[in-house]
């Protein structure tokens, strides 16, 4: 910096990162205070445990002290190592040879107080120097706040998308796989109509993984656009008053230009066409389930262990109920050991349910997990915002809109086959190809908080 300060006695006021007064200063877990932009910087790329930059000790990211001492030392008059004193030609007014301690809003300029009284400045609102040095200077570290956060966001997104991106051709490849194992069950006349339903979903698949890969490389420019401004604006903060109150416009207004042009995840969604048919050949194989109510209450732990799964490091933390009573469990009194068997569920316009087949033995247990062997179901999950659809056996995301009303769950013990279908569309949600089933299913269904 170009102005003196007051000597402090201690050289706990220096950041041992930047070598420079504190901006903004936290202290972490063993004691040490740095600035909070420097130690944000030197942890954005640490993918491992997050280590004190002078004692080297673990310290979790979020895990930061009160800093109230620290920044009182930093920001008091009359205490502060950045109280400063005019010490450059260009704060002496060469007219009146006297020091430009104001500020004018209007034209954002140093003022001697006999310049502020002329007539070309007379009118214009004034304050003292130091003041709105401050004030643009806590502006900035706002700003720098807001940015971080947006980069974090934007950081958060572009990892989202990212494995989406790495899975969605396999996932699509899936999807035809799944579409593909339908059709030589019905009569051939439909073979047109499953090469044209094979040829429209590859396009929207390719349609979706190119707006994943375009936005995925604006996320990965927009994170280094962030991180310069970023960079600029603690640069920015250092400077004495003059540069300050000088540079700070230019740089600020396209801190605020780029949050305002972030990009948004995308929602992949592939449609979900008719399958000529399939409700009425599904019909043939009709039954009617009725529920067991001699099974005792039964603790679904399934949707709290998938919305943690959901959740991101920085929403660890935010509540979740995982109280049993939320939930309606409910086994089927059928027990399925061969043969072909549809029923229908009405799930309304519920964001939280889980349908399908389990091993019968579950039925006595209450520890059942989404890893857990001989679970043969559809899980629909709301987490914030957003209702994502699951299936167990592996747990796989399927990228489609969810149903409303009455889905159809269809079985072929022999061929080891479990189906979901959307009544309402008669398309196909998805299914288990090629189980082997060599022991008892039991009809589940269980409900949440809507």
């Amino acid at each position: 910096m170009d102005s003196l300060f007051v000597q402090c006695p201690s050289n706990k006021l220096i950041c041992s990162i930047c070598k420079d007064y504190f901006t903004d200063p936290i202290t972490i877990i063993c004691g040490h205070s740095f600035c909070t932009p420097c130690l944000c910087l030197l942890w954005e790329n640490t993918q491992t445990l997050t280590y004190c930059p002078v004692c080297r000790t673990i310290s979790p990211r979020m895990d930061f002290k009160s800093t109230i001492f620290v920044k009182r030392q930093v920001h008091l008059p009359g205490e502060s190592v950045v109280c400063q004193f005019p010490s450059s030609a260009e704060q002496i007014c060469k007219t009146h040879q006297a020091i430009k301690n104001l500020f004018c809003h209007m034209d954002r300029s140093l003022l001697c107080s006999f310049c502020s009284h002329s007539l070309g400045h007379a009118t214009h609102r004034h304050c003292p120097a130091k003041q709105a040095a401050q004030h643009y200077r806590e502006s900035i570290l706002m700003q720098m706040k807001c940015i971080w956060k947006t980069k974090q966001k934007n950081q958060k997104n572009l990892n989202e998308e990212t494995n989406i991106l790495r899975i969605w051709e396999g996932f699509v490849n899936l999807r035809m796989v799944m579409i593909r194992a339908e059709y030589p069950k019905v009569y051939q006349y439909l073979h047109e109509e499953l090469e044209e339903q094979l040829e429209r979903l590859a396009n929207e698949g390719r349609i979706i993984f190119q707006r994943l890969r375009s936005n995925v490389t604006r996320m990965v420019h927009m994170g280094k656009l962030l991180r310069r401004i970023y960079e600029e604006l603690k640069k920015l903060s250092h400077k004495s008053d003059v540069d300050l109150l000088q540079d700070s416009g230019d740089i600020v207004i396209r801190g605020q230009l780029v949050q305002f042009y972030m990009p948004q995840p995308v929602d992949p969604q592939l449609t979900a066409w008719t399958i000529t048919g399939m409700s009425e050949r599904l019909n043939n194989f009709r039954v009617y389930i009725t529920l067991d109510h001699k099974i005792s209450k039964y603790d679904v732990l399934l949707f709290e262990e998938l919305r943690h799964l959901q959740c991101s490091l920085d929403h660890q933390d935010s509540p979740r109920n995982p109280a049993s009573s939320e939930y309606i469990p409910s086994w089927g009194a059928q027990t399925f050991t061969s043969g072909k068997h549809y029923w229908e569920v009405d799930v309304g316009s519920s964001c939280n349910w889980i349908i399908g087949l389990c091993k019968e033995s579950w039925a006595n247990r209450n520890d059942m997990l989404l890893n857990s062997e001989g679970l043969f179901l559809l899980l629909c999950v709301k987490v914030d915002d957003h209702v994502n659809l699951f299936s167990t056996s592996p747990l796989i995301r399927q990228y489609i809109q969810r149903p409303q009303g009455w889905v159809g769950v269809f079985l072929d013990y022999e061929f080891g086959v479990v189906s979901f279908v959307n009544i309402a569309k008669s398309s196909l949600i998805c299914n288990f190809l090629s189980c082997s089933f060599s022991f008892p299913l039991k009809p589940f269904i269980c409900f949440g908080p809507k």
